[in-house]
């Protein structure tokens, strides 16, 4: 029997560059210029789609994301 693959609790996400002048969607005054990291959320489902962020309101995210896991794992 081969091993079971594990399941991941992580949104899909990934880091590119900017293809064109975007808004943050956190903070709409946040501005990412063409070619700047653009912290990316795909969300699950049919209706999902993609969300983008600047690369400072992306890294607080992922600050949270990695207390509030943490947090979890002193628990189990």
């Amino acid at each position: 029997m081969s091993p079971r693959r594990r399941r991941s609790l992580l949104l899909r996400i990934e880091v590119r560059e900017a293809g064109r002048q975007a808004q943050c969607r956190h903070d709409r005054s946040h501005l990412i210029a063409k070619g700047e990291a653009r912290f990316i959320v795909r969300n699950p489902g049919p209706a999902g789609g993609e969300k983008g962020y600047c690369a400072e309101c992306g890294a607080a995210m992922v600050e949270l994301a990695r207390q509030v896991l943490d947090e979890i794992e002193r628990q189990l």
